[in-house]
């Protein structure tokens, strides 16, 4: 298992990455280490080691972590450069501090003030997703759901068929569902389950994320082609 460092003073990002290369990398020389705090919105680090500099770009997020978080996150970062996973332990210190509500609020409102989300319209040229949302809102939840921004990707994704962003209140879905070959009742089904998202937020627990709880799933099964659909875009 990998040590934990003694944090009992305080200690530079520079000086954690330097600790944690010496303990992964005894036999290979110290390169040149350099932090740089960025705004980043939707990532904590990034690292990459070329002639002999080791630069590393951490969010403006975590620059002000506890130092047993910005331990771990160095652990992750320099277990991806070396090929040598960190230990669960840290990955968990790491996940709980995101999972804290206070954390969480704070990515929130950041991604609300900084991001800027590509949102197409619902228009798409062979689906409107604004009559579709309409008819999924009356049949299943009662009329009740205040409709988000409606969109299509940029791209037409095969492995990301739709996502909700909670800090901007929209729903995409990628174009390539936005075709003549694709049975309305599969695009149904993927606005419905992002639908869902908006019902049943993530829940956090400890260390854990649970994006599609038990309640999640019941109601998902709800939806008239429901196996029609799953087996469709497994073919996809």
């Amino acid at each position: 298992m990998q040590a934990q460092l003694a944090l009992s003073l305080p200690l530079s990002n520079e000086e954690i990455f330097e600790a944690i290369w010496r303990e992964l990398a005894p036999r290979r020389d110290l390169p040149q280490i350099r932090v740089v705090v960025r705004p980043y919105v939707n990532t904590m680090g990034k690292i990459s080691l070329r002639d002999g500099l080791l630069e590393v770009r951490l969010s403006d997020l975590i620059s002000g972590a506890p130092a047993t978080v910005r331990e771990a996150l160095a652990r992750i970062l320099l277990g991806k450069l070396h090929r040598r996973p960190a230990s669960p332990v840290f990955v968990q210190r790491y996940r709980s501090w995101l999972n804290r509500r206070e954390v969480r609020r704070t990515f929130h409102l950041v991604r609300q003030t900084r991001g800027r989300k590509f949102v197409s319209g619902p228009a798409g040229e062979h689906y409107h997703l604004d009559p579709i949302f309409d008819r999924l809102n009356a049949a299943h939840f009662d009329g009740l759901m205040a409709r988000p921004a409606l969109g299509w990707s940029r791209r037409p994704s095969r492995t990301l068929l739709g996502h909700f962003d909670p800090s901007h209140n929209a729903i995409i879905l990628s174009r390539i569902l936005d075709h003549a070959d694709v049975p309305q009742y599969v695009v149904e089904y993927v606005l419905f389950h992002e639908m869902l998202h908006l019902k049943h937020p993530t829940e956090h627990r400890g260390s854990r994320r649970c994006i599609h709880s038990r309640e999640f799933r019941l109601e998902e099964k709800k939806f008239p082609s429901f196996a029609e659909a799953k087996a469709w875009l497994k073919k996809l």
